[in-house]
């Protein structure tokens, strides 16, 4: 599982990672409480986490989002 903090914009990061499979991982949206969105991931390691980071930062919007993504055992 991971989790990512974010103030704003969480739809959006919802729309972009739920249901995708990017560099072989794939994301499902759990549920959301106050700023944090929790992910389950198809390989349980920090690369999932890193993978989520980079496609965030990618993103139209992902260079003024300010957001944290971490990998939960």
């Amino acid at each position: 599982m991971i989790i990512i903090n974010m103030p704003l914009k969480r739809d959006f990061v919802i729309k972009l990672l739920d249901g995708k499979n990017i560099e072989g991982i794939d994301y499902r949206f759990l549920k959301q409480e106050s700023m944090k969105l929790y992910f389950e991931v198809s390989e349980e390691s920090e690369r999932a986490a890193s993978v989520a980071k980079a496609a965030i930062k990618k993103s139209e919007l992902g260079p003024a989002l300010f957001f944290m993504v971490e990998h939960v055992r």
